[in-house]
């Protein structure tokens, strides 16, 4: 058994308001499909997010149908999840729209049995069903993205995942973060799932994301198959930079430095086992120039930008101590007959010092109970929204603990440098200005209120059932 696992495409992306960005994540798009037919894959998975925006332009699906016709020109089955991008609060997506044309399918949570060969469905209640796909004795079962607090609730006393799949084998392909991978990610503070709330025996673990190629063995996480996020097929922000350079006061010249995460691409799996498929992502440099006068930066960004393929992106950030600070302005014609495709400008140069007198950690900053609501908070305003329910009820649960009077351990004293921060793109005729702060103005004191006594949230009768879950509306 081969299939490919690709994930977190995003369709439809104009990165940076550069069109040109549009056919880039479109030709990667493309690669791999094509590359996964010559394999001659037994079927695809997409884990999510393969649009951008959950209304995709109709330039973008009909590009989508192009591409997907490829696979289905060969009797290839692709099996797909909504990811945190493609999701919708409304009854039928664009997911919908492709499986009805034959290009997909889409497995989970639905409100009527799915349909076709691969197709199998179980009814879990009045209005929910199970899809999963099915290619030989290889069962394929997936969720779309949810937010922590809709999969993990009552402090851990409820595991949604392992509820629905048990019993399961096979294949389960998830869009969430997993702790135990996201390390030196975004979501590092804000997983969507620990390891040991993922459901055991399934002999391969297709999630996606996290942006970047990570797998995680069976010997090292106690699972019964490998979990494996293939990462995005595009470099999607500054983090994901192909090629870093770096060029400090102390530098004689400027270091290139390949991006630890390695190239871009999707897997190819064969008897569950991955290898992982480059597809040719534009480069991308993050550069980052330090100096002590106007004339050291210009200069400094002329050598580094030397070193960068004419192809390429640059994202470049000044940073230093000037006197007076620089404008953004001063350095827009530096780079124009350089021939890179696109770079952008950005500043962290400070006209005076920002002092401190120590450098202070999270927990002293943070109280335990300040810490672990930010974790909470720490999703899109759309995610937030949809799961506003679930996080009511935590926030009932906490207040009925009681909420922890301590405080952060040290408080910091820094010195305001009215410090400004700038930005340029190729393209802007002036800089874009973000004034910083100014004279602090000192907080008026107000007094504390102590809220009234709420009436105590009802629970349900049988708050553990995966019925009762699943009757709360669309998942």
């Amino acid at each position: 058994m081969k299939f490919a696992h690709i994930a977190d495409v995003h369709l439809g992306r104009e990165q940076f308001n550069q069109p040109f960005r549009y056919n880039d994540y479109l030709k990667v798009f493309r690669e791999a499909i094509e590359k996964s037919v010559n394999e001659r894959v037994d079927f695809i998975l997409i884990a999510g997010d393969l649009f951008h925006v959950s209304r995709p332009s109709p330039r973008t699906i009909r590009d989508a149908v192009e591409v997907l016709e490829l696979p289905m020109k060969k009797d290839i089955p692709v099996f797909a999840i909504e990811g945190n991008h493609d999701k919708t609060i409304r009854e039928t997506s664009v997911f919908d729209l492709l499986e009805h044309l034959g290009l997909l399918h889409t497995v989970g949570l639905r409100r009527e049995p799915g349909k076709g060969e691969f197709i199998r469905s179980k009814k879990l209640s009045e209005n929910r069903y199970l899809v999963w796909g099915q290619v030989g004795d290889v069962e394929i079962y997936g969720l779309r993205h949810h937010t922590r607090w809709q999969l993990i609730r009552n402090d851990g006393a409820v595991n949604v995942l392992k509820a629905l799949f048990k019993g399961r084998k096979g294949i389960l392909m998830l869009h969430q973060a997993v702790d135990y991978l996201a390390k030196d990610t975004p979501y590092q503070d804000a997983f969507d799932l620990k390891l040991s709330e993922l459901p055991d025996g399934f002999s391969y673990y297709a999630l996606g994301h996290i942006h970047v190629h990570r797998v995680a063995e069976p010997s090292q996480t106690g699972l019964s198959g490998p979990i494996v996020y293939p990462g995005s097929l595009e470099r999607t922000e500054v983090r994901e930079a192909s090629h870093i350079i770096r060029y400090s006061s102390r530098d004689r010249k400027p270091k290139v430095i390949d991006n630890r995460d390695g190239p871009k691409g999707f897997y190819i799996v064969e008897d569950f086992q991955p290898e992982f498929i480059e597809v040719d992502a534009r480069p991308f440099y993050s550069v980052r120039v330090e100096g002590e006068s106007k004339a050291e930066l210009r200069k400094k960004v002329e050598e580094a930008a030397s070193l960068i393929p004419k192809d390429a992106l640059a994202v470049i950030t000044l940073e230093g101590t000037i006197k007076g600070g620089v404008s953004l302005a001063e350095f827009n014609d530096l780079l124009k007959d350089s021939g890179l495709r696109y770079y952008t400008f950005r500043s962290r140069v400070v006209g005076e010092a920002v002092l401190s007198k120590e450098r202070l950690s999270e927990e002293e900053l943070f109280t335990d109970w300040e810490r672990e609501l930010l974790l909470h908070l720490r999703v899109p305003p759309k995610e937030f929204s949809e799961g506003l329910t679930e996080f009511v009820s935590w926030l009932m649960e906490r207040y009925k603990k009681g909420i922890p009077k301590n405080t952060p351990k040290k408080a910091a004293e820094v010195q305001k440098g009215g410090e400004k921060e700038e930005t340029w793109e190729k393209g802007d005729e002036k800089p874009k200005a973000v004034k910083g702060p100014t004279k602090e103005e000192k907080p008026k004191p107000t007094e504390e209120k102590v809220p009234k006594k709420s009436k105590p949230v009802p629970k349900p009768k049988n708050p553990s059932s995966l019925d009762a879950w699943l009757r709360r509306g669309k998942p």
